[in-house]
């Protein structure tokens, strides 16, 4: 039997310690600390082509420098979730901030790939630890009633932490230097320590040694959690790729800089913000099915038309199926998400979000370094076909760094950047036709079918699921 500590270290319940008001300053705090995370998921985007030539970084190594952050997370958020509740929510979440602010010291201070990939990984570890600690913090300060009211507050900040990425750091790097898009992280992490003493003090650590949150085989017999875990992994493994791409493309190809590149990129990931609140309500009217259905066909519909935009080098005719992309990503995974906790045990609903939040962030991982790899192949074969080795090569390092400037012969860079246009194209149809093999598979796995009496799932469509969710 889990045994909580009360009191001060181990305040217990929603809103515990704290007045009627403060709670409402808490989840503001909490917001904000995870505004951090988000933030640095997508500042790299179009800051990489910069750190890459300022350090004389590989294509391969510059995609470690995004995928060293995500695979640490990924294969962490688990067990720190896991030392949260052996230590303390509140002193984890501290934890994590500090180990997030030495990684971003690392990346900010580098001199070569070894140190900006190490803190890259130090940086994850930090996520890693901090943010199951603020999901749990959040549910036990919001007060009885109003666990949904806070859980809307910290998804919008984050959505907001995903679309400001792209934007200050293209801004970062135009006015200042890239180094400051991780030196910036600890000047913000110290007043968020000293807001998080003054206000979350009062809610108590919630140390819970003996908490589980690893998924059993019993769980996994209820069809909503492995129709969640299936179809949320593969919808989110095109999503990074596209973003870390179009970043390099946009000042590559279409000679944009970092700033305008940045702002280039807004369309595409408000349009995920606005398809969590469009899934949502369709998933209150329609159920889960039919939004999950048309949210995969969207997104390999967008990444071909992605395809076909990226060989005429247009961005007017990019940024229309990025943003329905966006929109069409939160279309497959909002409803099938909800409607994988609405199903489980109350007291397994904490567990279920955190491993489909994994679910997801391994699709992200691994489609950033299947795709990237693909993309990276596709461009070497290219041209080594074009050029010798040595030469190859040569274009190879140049043509993901922004054109103007290459040191490149013009006929080069120009035959370079269209052997690059051209394979982010096959890569983007590669990743359309690995979605539809995906809805396939679910549907022959009968994902989408009614799991029938006895299956251990509960029909969630007849159930008020802002009663259910109340507790998440």
């Amino acid at each position: 039997m889990a045994t909580s500590e009360t009191g001060p270290e181990g305040g217990k319940g929603e809103g515990a310690g704290l007045s009627a008001s403060g709670w409402k300053v808490s989840i503001f705090v909490l917001a904000m600390a995870s505004l951090v995370t988000a933030i640095d998921l997508t500042i790299i985007s179009v800051a990489l082509p910069t750190v890459e030539e300022d350090l004389g970084l590989t294509p391969s190594e510059g995609q470690w420098v995004v995928n060293a952050y995500l695979i640490a997370f990924t294969v962490l958020l688990i067990p720190g979730g896991m030392l949260g509740d052996r230590i303390g929510q509140l002193r984890g979440m501290n934890i994590g901030l500090v180990v997030f602010g030495v990684g971003s010291l690392m990346c900010g201070l580098a001199t070569d790939a070894p140190m900006i990939i190490g803190g890259r990984v130090v940086q994850g570890v930090g996520a890693a630890i901090l943010m199951p600690c603020i999901q749990a913090l959040v549910t036990r300060v919001a007060p009885e009633g109003k666990t949904g009211t806070a859980f809307g507050v910290y998804a919008a900040v984050s959505a907001v932490g995903l679309a400001v990425g792209p934007l200050a750091g293209g801004a970062i790097v135009d006015l200042v230097a890239w180094e400051w898009i991780f030196l910036v992280n600890p000047i913000i992490i110290v007043p968020l320590l000293i807001l998080n003493h003054v206000f979350l003090r009062a809610a108590g650590e919630g140390i819970d040694r003996n908490k589980k949150r690893l998924v059993t085989m019993e769980m996994l017999k209820r069809p909503s959690l492995r129709a969640g875990l299936f179809l949320i992994f593969w919808i989110r493994l095109p999503l990074i790729w596209v973003f870390i791409y179009s970043g390099i493309y946009f000042q590559s190809v279409l000679g944009f800089s970092p700033l305008t590149a940045g702002l280039a990129m807004i369309p595409g990931i408000l349009g995920i913000a606005i398809g969590g609140l469009l899934a949502g309500r369709l998933k209150d009217k329609i159920g889960w099915r039919p939004p999950t259905i048309v949210g995969f066909l969207l997104v390999a519909a967008c990444l071909g038309l992605v395809a076909v935009a990226l060989t005429v080098e247009s961005y007017a005719l990019i940024v229309v199926p990025m943003f329905v992309l966006g929109i069409a990503v939160n279309l497959a995974t909002t409803p099938v998400n909800v409607h994988a906790i609405a199903d489980a045990d109350p007291v397994q609903r904490g567990m279920i979000s955190g491993t489909m939040t994994v679910a997801s962030q391994a699709g992200n991982v691994v489609g950033s370094m299947i795709l990237g790899a693909i993309t990276n192949a596709l461009i070497l074969g290219a041209l080594g076909a074009k050029y010798a080795t040595g030469e190859a090569e040569k274009v190879y390092q140049q043509i993901q760094h922004p054109a103007d400037s290459s040191t490149l012969p013009a006929a080069e860079l120009t035959e370079g950047l269209k052997v690059f246009a051209d394979s982010m194209s096959e890569t983007a149809l590669i990743g359309a036709a690995i979605i539809l093999l995906a809805l396939a598979a679910a549907w022959a796995m009968r994902m989408f079918k009614d799991p029938g009496p006895g299956s251990g799932g509960l029909d969630v469509e007849r159930v008020d699921e802002k009663e259910s969710l109340a507790g998440t």
